[in-house]
């Protein structure tokens, strides 16, 4: 699925993210994890659609999942 050097890439956005804009990388963490909620929780059909091919390994998604999820997306375009 995804690759460890793709999930470390991730974590390392992540914590790019927080450095560039004086948070901590927790505060980034939750600000994402509630986007992400938010957006799995949309009841559009479209986007529940598009959620729908988001595949993870374990029983809900990792954030470094999710970022290599929507870059995958974006390739696609």
């Amino acid at each position: 699925m995804y690759t460890e050097q793709g999930l470390k890439k991730a974590a390392d956005i992540i914590k790019k993210v927080a450095e560039d804009n004086n948070v901590s990388e927790d505060q980034v963490r939750a600000d994402m994890q509630e986007a992400m909620d938010c957006g799995r929780n949309c009841p559009d059909p479209i986007a529940q659609k598009l959620w729908e091919g988001f595949h993870y390994a374990g029983s809900e998604p990792t954030l470094e999942e999710f970022i290599l999820w929507v870059a995958s997306l974006s390739q696609q375009a």
